[in-house]
């Protein structure tokens, strides 16, 4: 524009130069830069339960509706149809379908279909409908509108290898308009999605690969400029897919943070495997079992019992030092020959002392006021054992805050947390905020995604799956602090949204609902065969093949119940992303062949190259034992020097494999028992797996959407296709009631949070049968008269109180222009 204004401005006459500048600045102001795509055609969805009549708009009955009709009549079973250009024709009335466009309204119905019980029916049940999801998000936005935490959605990637539709017709490669019109369809379903997010916290996430994730990006910035908005690579499949160029490993995440919604700290930076963060905890035993400082006569202060409540496994209160007693005049007699009362109890919880396992009395290796303040901090695991050291029935164990050098970056572990009353042991490491490139082997879609299919559903074709541990950590980084969260995916495909929600529930004991919407697709492979056969979309015999009805409701029912329909549970395990502790027995070796002393310098370096990990370097000649504080093995030359050995190894946790070279049996046998007594079992810390066959305890209700026939629909005959969406407005708790007969008065189900007051009249006997529900959070009252409601919604105790109109067209109406 620059260019041709300069030009402009050479024009020697004043009126025409006026006129054209005047001209450039409409120009100007009419010119959209940035993202500039086609508006296309409004999409059309076909309404396969209407009835063919004057007036319907109609396409053939197929597989695309690349040329409609408008129907002028109906007679003996054929429609009298006139094209675009004027022209009629005759059309058997089974051959057509009934379609709507963009723009004309639609009155939508919930069907229900299918459902899974399998928990607590108090708790929000999860939803799956099945509908074209443009249709699905403005019905939704009478229930959710500003409520939805987080969306997460997995949209088409428009590779150009058929894998969408526009207006039922695929998409492929020679489509010269596919980008604009992946754009178009995006927008539209992007704008509604806006309408359901929290506007303060909320959180869009969509993934995407390199086909459309420039055009993508552009079109968030345009429909969400109030978000804040950042891409993270996600490495889904590490063997890389060839397309020519470069090996492609990765696919990428728009996160969209509304308001003062930011990234969740989590412990893991999600950057490998290892994470820098899950590091295996270094446990020190709290007993000393060798050295001088375990001589309670020498060190007191470090004698001291502890209280321990047996059922939340945590200190409770610590009890006076021997030091104390001894300047109390507490302890008459010999300080070494004092022996504690093991029955002692202390606030009324029983005791420990410093017992080790030969009923000797020990010292602890920290102070009361540092093993209370380490014991807040999460650094101190108390757990109940069979035979405890010395009688002591628990175990304790801590993180040394001098053992920092092993944890990296100088972290800080934060080991505890409450759950549901008892301390649990978490992970070591400060929670951190992932980077933007995620590296994790159980995001691999290829052996995540399909396997994860396989295991459930068992011989099944889906392309594409995602692995749901991907999912699972896309939506913990947003929603992992909101264990009642409500998340939407509207391209749910095969369902792996609602498995990561219920692993995310898994592994805190969140209540987080999921909401699913897919259509109910039926593959290329599948559809050729059957149309060959005259059977057409709309029949059971179609439907039970779409992705909906075969994939995504059976995934997620077997992976509720833990089996199949035919009663096989499911085979394999779940990582659960719970760390847990486990023990791990120490290696003890005797090398009986000769006694070590008497082994030369060379003997003993060729011995040592028998040994893994043990580098000859370090062996000297005049060495007693060999100890190393980074090598996880551990040499006795001379058993002559197993107290300076054992005093050696105090604090070795990361030692796990002895080697004595002795040839006498019953003292390798007594210095073997000393050493466990010293250091105790490797506690090791590995994920947490849980069995398929266990399941999940949650409820899920499938719906199908419907659209009714307006000159058809009346209240009394109706209610019904209504009553889940009320029923999702108040939460989707409880089950689902079945709609009263079309003369009653109200409905109030025992088990859900609303009630219905159907006849107004009858507000007064309503309005007694609600007055002790203190559950009810919504009341709808149906009524034409404003004023009425009004008056009658003041004496309604509820948060919710909702008019419902008579005429069921007033209530909900879906794909118009609204306003």
């Amino acid at each position: 524009m620059a260019r041709i204004e300069d030009e402009i401005g050479k024009i020697t006459d004043s009126v025409l130069r006026a006129v054209l500048f005047d001209e450039v600045k409409k120009l100007k102001a009419d010119k959209r830069f940035g993202l500039v795509f086609e508006d296309h055609l409004p999409e059309l969805v076909p309404v396969y339960n209407a009835r063919v009549k004057a007036r319907s708009l109609v396409a053939r009955r197929g597989r695309t509706f690349s040329e409609t009709f408008n129907v002028v009549r109906v007679h003996e079973g054929l429609a009298d149809v006139e094209k675009n250009d004027g022209s009629r024709k005759s059309i058997p009335v089974d051959e057509l379908t009934v379609v709507r466009r963009f723009g004309e309204p639609i009155y939508p119905a919930l069907r229900p279909f299918d459902r899974v019980r399998n928990g607590d029916t108090s708790q929000p049940h999860h939803i799956l409908i099945e509908a074209d999801n443009y249709h699905a998000l403005q019905l939704l936005e009478y229930c959710y509108s500003g409520k939805v935490d987080c969306i997460y959605i997995d949209p088409p990637y428009n590779t150009g290898a058929k894998d969408w539709k526009y207006n039922n017709d695929y998409v492929d490669g020679n489509d010269t308009w596919r980008h604009s019109k992946w754009l178009s369809m995006m927008t539209k379903r992007l704008e509604l999605a806006k309408r359901l997010l929290k506007q303060d916290t909320g959180v869009l996430i969509v993934t995407i690969d390199e086909h459309e994730v420039q055009h993508l990006g552009c079109l968030l910035d345009k429909v969400l400029p109030e978000a804040r908005i950042q891409m993270v690579t996600i490495v889904n499949n590490a063997a890389g897919v060839s397309q020519g160029g470069f090996y492609r490993v990765e696919e990428y995440a728009f996160f969209c943070f509304m308001g003062n919604a930011k990234p969740v700290p989590i412990y893991d930076d999600l950057l490998s495997d290892a994470g820098s963060v899950m590091i295996t905890p270094y446990w020190f035993s709290l007993i000393r079992y060798g050295g001088i400082n375990a001589l309670p006569s020498k060190r007191g202060g470090l004698v001291y019992p502890i209280a321990v409540d047996p059922e939340t496994c945590r200190i409770v209160s610590i009890g006076k030092t021997m030091k104390t007693r001894i300047e109390n005049n507490e302890i008459i007699g010999s300080v070494n020959d004092w022996c504690p009362d093991k029955n002692e109890t202390l606030e009324g919880y029983p005791i420990i002392w410093p017992f080790r396992g030969t009923g000797k009395l020990s010292t602890w290796q920290l102070s009361p006021d540092k093993l209370l303040e380490l014991a807040n901090e999460g650094f101190v695991r108390i757990r109940p054992q069979k035979n405890g050291p010395g009688g002591n029935q628990w175990s304790i164990n801590y993180v040394k805050s001098g053992n920092q050098k092993k944890v990296r970056d100088g972290e800080i572990p934060i080991l505890g947390r409450e759950e549901n009353g008892a301390f649990i042991l978490g992970q070591i490491g400060r929670c951190v905020i992932p980077k933007t490139v995620w590296r994790r082997a159980k995001h691999d879609a290829g052996k995540w995604g399909s396997r994860s299919l396989r295991e459930i559903l068992g011989d099944v074709s889906f392309d594409y799956a995602k692995s749901p541990y991907a999912v699972m950590d896309c939506l913990a980084t947003v929603i992992g602090d909101k264990p009642n969260s409500i998340t939407l995916d509207f391209f749910s495909g095969s369902g792996t949204t609602l498995q990561a929600i219920s692993l995310l529930n898994n592994k805190d004991g969140g209540q987080r609902q999921c909401i699913l919407v897919t259509n109910n697709e039926v593959p290329e492979a599948v559809a050729v065969p059957l149309l060959s056969r005259d059977v057409h979309p709309g029949t059971d015999e179609w439907n039970q093949h779409g992705i909906c009805q075969s994939v995504t409701f059976p995934r997620s029912k077997y992976t509720m119940l833990g089996r199949r329909d035919e009663g096989n549970e499911l085979e394999g395990d779940y990582l659960t992303g719970r760390m847990v502790t486990k023990e791990k027995t120490r290696s003890f070796k005797q090398l009986g062949f000769v006694e070590g002393r008497l082994l030369s310098l060379a003997q003993r370096k060729q011995l040592v190259a028998l040994i893994d990990k043990v580098p000859q370097s370090k062996i000297t000649a005049d060495m007693s034992f060999f100890v190393d504080e980074e090598i996880p093995a551990s040499i006795l030359f001379d058993i002559r020097q197993v107290e300076a050995w054992l005093e050696a190894l105090e604090d070795q946790e990361h030692i796990t494999d002895f080697y004595l070279v002795t040839q006498e049996n019953r003292a390798f046998t007594s210095i073997k028992q000393q050493v466990k007594e010293l250091l105790g079992p490797v506690l090791l810390e590995e994920e947490e797996k849980r069995p398929l066959k266990d399941g999940f305890p949650a409820n899920l209700e499938y719906f199908k959407l419907d659209f009714l026939d307006p000159t058809e629909v009346q209240m009394g005959r109706q209610f019904a296709a209504i009553l889940p969406t009320l029923w999702m407005m108040a939460g989707a708790r409880g089950p689902l009631p079945d709609a009263p007969d079309a003369h009653a008065p109200w409905l109030i189900p025992a088990d859900c949070p609303f009630a219905v007051l159907i006849q107004e009249k009858r507000f007064k006997e309503f309005h007694r049968h609600i007055v002790g529900r203190v559950d009810l959070t919504h009341v709808f009252i149906v009524t034409n008269s404003s004023s009425t409601y009004h008056q009658l919604r003041e004496e309604i105790e509820v948060p919710h109180v909702v008019q419902l109109y008579k005429d069921y067209l007033q209530n909900f109406k879906i794909n118009y222009v609204k306003g």
